[in-house]
């Protein structure tokens, strides 16, 4: 990845790489806490955080680690004139750098470490695994528990969800989970409330585990009871769009016709404006990450990029359904979880 870097420098004529946000800077380095600056030189790389995390970042990066008051000292030593930075940093970072290193030239730049970081490494994609792993211990313990207890609320499943996934060796939940049932389902960012779970509907479960650092993202729709016609057809409507995209994941496609293949299809069935948001997205050290399945999306699938596919139509006052898996972009992609998801499986009667 460092070697990727320093291409880049080369490339575009520049002296380092600068890099502040934490996400990026932990990426590169290992370092994990809240504060400093990674340098990357064509010859060297190098940490530099405050007292507080000295012995922190020594402990966890390989980098040589120095104090931040020694930053412009080591630009000017080693005749650093040129200097690219992230796109993402703050308006104080900046001014903080405008005002402590004098004589250098900022190169703004964008996505250059996200598009390294799309492309997993075996370790990375081994967390990630174990994540999903994870996600389907706990679904199909979920199905177990709504089968055993009446009465339960969205809030009581969204804790037994967090609870089994820490149980099962989760660090922790990738992001809140979202549990809806029936109406609150057709808010696709619904925060799971005191609603009862009741009958003749829809539960959709949005949720993901962390391991070491790395998330993983997984939906599923169950019905409790007796899908309508119109149930029926929405839900075999969105399986089949997520299918139709799925087959699209391979090397070198546009994510833009990852999106095309499953909202084309819903459209075609006429739902289209219930279809409210991205196909999918990467998985990494962020929930979000490159590649972005939307339309207007420039990325293009390489091997190893794990990406999310799912599709959803959400019909306000009604219902709504998401289905949504992970995929690791190969010569032959294929889906992580091992779960089912047709309508049969899904169904608690």
């Amino acid at each position: 990845m460092s070697s990727e870097l320093q291409d880049f420098l080369h490339d575009e004529n520049l002296d380092g790489f600068l890099v502040l946000t934490k996400i990026n800077r932990q990426y590169l380095s290992g370092f994990t806490g809240s504060s400093g600056m990674f340098l990357i030189t064509k010859k060297r790389m190098q940490l530099f955080v405050d007292g507080r995390y000295t012995l922190r970042a020594k402990k966890e990066s390989a980098a040589v680690v120095k104090d931040i008051d020694k930053l412009a000292l080591e630009l000017k030593r080693q005749k650093i004139k040129k200097l690219a930075i992230e796109d993402k940093i703050t308006l104080a970072q900046f001014g903080w750098l405008k005002v402590n290193l004098k004589g250098v030239k900022w190169e703004i730049t964008k996505d250059i470490i996200e598009n390294i970081r799309a492309v997993k490494t075996k370790e990375e994609l081994k967390c990630i695994s174990k994540g999903s792993r994870i996600i389907d211990q706990v679904f199909r313990h979920i199905a177990k528990f709504l089968k055993q207890k009446r009465g339960l609320r969205e809030l009581d499943i969204a804790l037994e969800i967090e609870k089994t996934g820490k149980k099962l060796g989760a660090e922790e939940m990738a992001f809140d989970p979202i549990v809806a049932f029936g109406p609150n389902a057709a808010s696709p960012h619904h925060f799971p409330g005191k609603q009862k779970i009741g009958r003749n509907n829809f539960l959709l479960f949005d949720f993901g585990m962390k391991i070491n650092g790395y998330h993983s993202d997984f939906t599923r729709t169950l019905f409790l009871g007796k899908p309508s016609n119109q149930q029926a057809r929405v839900y075999n409507t969105v399986l089949a769009a997520q299918q139709k995209a799925i087959e699209k994941v391979r090397i070198g496609i546009k994510a833009s016709e990852v999106d095309k293949a499953a909202r084309g299809f819903i459209q075609k069935k006429k739902y289209g404006k219930y279809f409210t948001h991205n196909t999918g997205h990467g998985v990494g050290l962020e929930i979000h990450e490159l590649p972005n399945f939307s339309e207007k999306s420039k990325d293009v699938l390489a091997e190893n990029m794990i990406v999310t596919v799912e599709p959803g139509i959400y019909l306000p006052k009604k219902f709504g359904v998401r289905i949504e898996d992970m995929v690791l972009v190969s010569k032959k992609s294929r889906i992580i979880s091992s779960l089912p998801k047709d309508l049969t499986s899904m169904i608690i009667p």
